[in-house]
């Protein structure tokens, strides 16, 4: 049991460069499951489901709290985490540009390693490895909404010499403090 921290790596109004730095980062993993990603947003209003639905119908809408109200469908009203596995990372992006013209939201890449750092003590890591872009958001929940998309290195608590040696393998660098993950 225990919880991931997540380190935010990037942050930048520029979804392709979130994206290119997720994927150079996931080329560091010593092993993942491109099939292990998915796309988490979240439905604010009534207007926010129905488009969200309508985009990604395939997609499984999970409420959450109060406010749960019925779209004749099956589908559950407010607030929802519209969840949609993806497969590769242009399908990640995709999802999530479509996504963040509705509201906000998240991919997540799981089922990964980083790799054993024999330098810094560090052995493989595999039961706290992720990687995640949290469209216009500064935190991993995406509660709330800021201009700008930020990509989290999520690894073992205490590991922060771990995200920043991923972070220098592919150009960048921790820009702020960790969060508690999941």
């Amino acid at each position: 049991m225990g919880n991931t921290c997540a380190w935010p790596v990037l942050r930048t109004t520029d979804l392709d460069e979130a994206v290119s730095l997720a994927e150079r980062l996931l080329s560091v993993a010593s092993w993942y499951d491109p099939d292990a990603c998915y796309l988490d947003a979240w439905a604010r209003t009534e207007s926010d489901l129905r488009r969200l639905t309508a985009a990604f119908p395939e997609a499984e809408a999970t409420s959450y709290g109060e406010g749960r109200t019925g779209d004749g469908q099956g589908r559950t009203g407010l607030p929802v985490s519209v969840n949609l596995g993806l497969g590769t990372v242009p399908q990640a992006r995709d999802a999530l540009g479509t996504c963040l013209n509705i509201t906000m939201g998240y991919v997540l890449w799981h089922n990964l390693k980083w790799p054993e750092v024999p330098e810094l003590g560090l052995g493989e890591e595999y039961k706290y490895a992720e990687l995640q872009i949290a469209g216009n958001s500064h935190t991993i929940h995406s509660g709330e909404w800021a201009p700008e998309h930020t990509v989290f290195v999520h690894a073992r608590p205490g590991h922060d010499a771990r995200a920043a040696w991923l972070a220098a393998r592919v150009g960048a660098e921790v820009v702020g403090p960790s969060e508690e993950g999941w």
